[in-house]
């Protein structure tokens, strides 16, 4: 079995172990490298950063992650950890290619407590930097088997090189449907014939072998991606993270804000990627 390399960033406050719990549910299926890191976060200018670990203070939190670490391994969980210094989202980043990992996975509680940086100012350079999936489980997130997986998209934008293995991965572990979402705005001009051409398309050429596709008409986009996630009995969310019409505004403004910080499933964003050689 091919193992699945996860990143969890925690800061040990009760929402960042729901990332531990998703994880539970993808190792029923999937052989896990879970690489669990704190970030001990400290500007450029500051001093202790410059000190690096000879600092008694940043020692003393250093080895205080460690120690909590410890008593969630005595607890069942298993991981490698890992404490580092800097700032958050340029840490994970690091973390991620360092450790090859495939995804990384964390809760949130959308604009407030852990994930703060990550899903208000600081959203747009993780995910603008991060070359991998980013899967965020909010409090009251249902974490049931991935059988249904929603792909939102402008399936016109995608082209023959476009990336999807991690959804991919994850569809073949679990043999889950994966549906492919399409909203079309009142401005729309497109016949529904022909996108659906463009979705079998993209669906052909990534070798899909159980898929379903959507068409859902809705005002706005983001709009449209919860009504529709309110009808439909989907277990995770996948929107990529660049486009140039609605699904660019949906990861990079207000309604992505929106979206990330109130969606009832798990939500995973990726970056537009060619295939490898």
């Amino acid at each position: 079995m091919e193992t699945f390399n996860i990143l969890i960033p925690t800061d040990f406050s009760d929402v960042s172990y729901l990332a531990l719990e998703m994880a539970n549910v993808l190792g029923k299926k999937l052989a896990l490298q879970i690489h669990l890191v704190h970030v001990i976060q400290v500007n450029d200018s500051d001093s202790d950063y410059l000190e690096g670990l000879n600092n008694a203070g940043l020692e003393k939190n250093r080895s205080t992650a460690l120690s909590k670490m410890e008593v969630l391994k005595s607890q069942g969980y298993q991981f490698d950890s890992y404490v580092r210094i800097g700032k958050l989202t340029e840490q994970i980043n690091l973390a991620a290619t360092e450790l090859n990992a495939d995804i990384v996975l964390m809760g949130t509680n959308g604009s407030d407590g852990f994930m703060e940086f990550i899903s208000g100012s600081e959203a747009q350079h993780v995910a603008r930097q991060v070359q991998i999936p980013v899967l965020t489980i909010r409090p009251g997130t249902p974490m049931l088997e991935l059988k249904n997986i929603l792909l939102v998209a402008d399936f016109e934008l995608f082209g023959k090189g476009v990336q999807i293995g991690t959804i991919k991965k994850l569809a073949n572990a679990f043999d889950s449907t994966i549906h492919l979402l399409q909203i079309l705005t009142i401005e729309e001009e497109k016949s529904s014939d022909q996108v659906k051409a463009q979705m079998n398309f993209f669906a052909e050429e990534h070798q899909l072998e159980k898929y379903e596709i959507h068409l859902y008409r809705d005002h706005k986009v983001a709009e449209g991606v919860r009504n529709f996630n309110r009808e439909a009995e989907m277990d995770l969310v996948c929107i990529r993270t660049n486009g140039r019409r609605g699904i660019n505004q949906l990861l990079f403004g207000s309604i992505a804000e929106r979206l990330v910080n109130h969606c009832i499933k798990p939500l995973l964003t990726f970056q537009l990627k060619q295939k490898y050689a």
